[in-house]
């Protein structure tokens, strides 16, 4: 799908098309004209500037964030020298417009800091994340105030914070919570001395995303998005808790609420046969955008099988909803249906009431939506139920195998 909540983008007049492609070609001409409009979708962009001094972990955030490891293809170059030289963009695998831009390091040698600083549009980036890997420095410093003077949200993180914590274990009277406190403080202070209004500094280990202040960090991303791009940022991340789960399930809920909505409109409309069609139609491509975004599709499950060493027969192990895995067809969505009491009731009256002038139109848009809304959420329940089993085995794979995930 070309953008996540894209079918909240279809209009009066698009329903009529819709219509009038179904009078003209059936359900092929159905399906043409909701491909076409899909290629229309990519008003939501989520664009995330990443910077910091060279090796500070820029490249291996934006890959985390990605769900991509350093060594896969179309991963950001990692390194303790600089690998970056211009703002490099990397869309994320399965939201082209979400993209996270990479930074070149302020600190490498012979870099043309004024000029860069000079010719760089911040106020086109959404929001920017300052990574070091120790103390904040007078680049970081230079960074945070392009961001705050271009009316920018910016966040700053401390990388690295498992080596810390691993050095600091070895200590006389370690306590993790006061260790952890003490590097936030010194990195509040730097900034306040450079006179950053309200710093605040999330520390973070790319190996243990859900770990130290990653959560919090997330919420913090969050409450400064529209609500279109909060949603697709939380779909974005990737699956590496049952919390990180959940936090897609509830964005999907919205995601789910529009297109029922593109179904009621639809249904509203007096053409015998239209309404089923298109909420079939409809339906099949929500499971399909629910299931890629939950990592459930084919792709996803082979790379993760790859990733943990491990076959995708043993991520499925234990998961009761085998459709879930299944080709989504016209006859399985119908299958789907029939398993919710209220759906196939509501579905079997509105086909009867479709000849009925008036009372077909009216009974065709609240039929519409409810069935579309309940089906899918239905639907969703079931896949994010399947997605916490599949990281379950996935998990314990990795940890079987050494590897890591």
């Amino acid at each position: 799908m070309a953008g996540f909540l894209s079918d909240l983008c279809y209009s009066a007049q698009d329903a009529k098309d819709l219509a009038a492609a179904y009078r003209r070609d059936g359900e092929r001409g159905l399906q043409s004209v909701m491909q076409s409009k899909s290629k229309q979708f990519a008003n939501v962009q989520l664009r995330i500037a990443v910077m910091g001094e060279s090796g500070s972990g820029k490249s291996t955030l934006i890959n985390a964030l990605r769900g991509v490891k350093d060594h896969e293809e179309g991963a950001a170059p990692t390194g303790c020298t600089e690998t970056t030289t211009v703002i490099t963009a990397y869309p994320h695998p399965t939201l082209p417009n979400v993209h996270y831009y990479d930074f070149p390091g302020l600190n490498a040698p012979k870099f043309p800091v004024k000029t860069f600083m000079k010719n760089t549009p911040f106020s086109q980036y959404d929001l920017g994340i300052i990574v070091t890997g120790c103390r904040f420095t007078e680049n970081d410093q230079l960074l945070a105030k392009a961001l705050e003077k271009a009316g920018k949200p910016f966040y700053l993180v401390r990388s690295k914070i498992d080596d810390i914590v691993r050095a600091e274990k070895r200590r006389k009277g370690y306590n993790q919570e006061q260790m952890l406190q003490g590097v936030r403080e010194q990195c509040i202070s730097s900034l306040k001395a450079a006179a950053i209004k309200e710093p605040r500094v999330f520390l973070y280990s790319a190996f243990e995303l859900d770990q130290y202040d990653f959560p919090k960090l997330k919420e913090t991303v969050v409450s400064n998005l529209s609500e279109t791009q909060k949603n697709l940022f939380l779909v974005s991340l990737p699956n590496t808790s049952e919390a990180a789960i959940d936090s897609k399930r509830d964005a999907l809920r919205s995601y789910i609420r529009n297109i029922a909505i593109v179904s009621g409109g639809i249904g509203a409309i007096p053409v015998p046969g239209l309404s089923f069609a298109c909420d079939l139609a409809l339906m099949a491509a929500g499971i399909l955008t629910i299931r890629k975004e939950l990592g459930l599709d084919d792709r996803s499950m082979g790379k993760l099988a790859q990733r943990v060493g491990t076959s995708v027969w043993e991520l499925r192990r234990g998961t009761e909803h085998v459709w879930v895995f299944r080709e989504i067809t016209r006859e399985q969505v119908m299958l789907l249906l029939q398993k919710s009491t209220v759906a196939a009731a509501l579905t079997a009256v509105e086909l009867v009431l479709d000849f009925v002038p008036i009372l077909g139109s009216l009974f065709g848009a609240t039929s519409s939506f409810g069935v579309t809304l309940v089906m899918l959420n239905n639907s969703l329940n079931e896949m994010v139920e399947t997605a916490k089993i599949v990281l379950r085995n996935a998990k314990a794979a990795a940890s079987g195998k050494g590897a890591g995930y």
